[in-house]
């Protein structure tokens, strides 16, 4: 038995919506904390940086020119989570459509001057678990400032897999 594309994506979307519900009950003013990075500087950038690869991968695989999604507003709720919507729905699109030999199938490109080369599936699975690492780090910097996470975040409290 193998975890399905599927379920995580089941996952990661309970993990979003409960992340967004979080930020209208405390407050939009938290996506401006300053966190310590090279690029992403706000909670906001930070959670806009798990969107934008996500889209930016899924276009790579449909073989389309990346959007830069860097310097888009990240202070709004509806603004980051509506475009988290929107490349949820490349990927979602991506996956229903995907024929069973376009998951092997090798991708080359660069990330920044670093090359890459990966299959479809691999990207795929790479998005997702990108995804999940960086709400940690989200629920971590919350902890942190004195703020308690919004519920549980394991996939064993989800209701992604029975």
């Amino acid at each position: 038995m193998h975890l399905a594309v599927e379920e995580l994506i089941h996952y990661t979307d309970e993990e979003r919506a409960r992340w967004e519900r979080w930020f209208h009950e405390n407050g939009a003013e938290l996506l401006a904390m300053p966190i310590v990075g090279d690029r992403e500087m706000t909670v906001g950038a930070l959670i806009l940086h798990i969107f934008g690869p996500e889209l930016r991968y899924v276009q790579r695989l449909k073989e389309e020119t990346p959007t830069e999604y860097r310097g888009r507003p990240v202070n709004r709720i509806e603004e980051i989570f509506g475009f988290g919507m929107e490349s949820r729905k490349a990927l979602r699109a991506y996956v229903l459509d995907a024929k069973p030999d376009e998951w092997f199938r090798m991708f080359e490109f660069e990330i920044g001057s670093r090359p890459c080369r990966a299959s479809a599936r691999k990207i795929v699975l790479h998005v997702l678990l990108h995804e999940i690492r960086h709400w940690a780090q989200v629920a971590r910097i919350m902890r942190e400032r004195g703020f308690e996470p919004p519920g549980e975040h394991d996939l064993l409290f989800s209701s992604a897999l029975i």
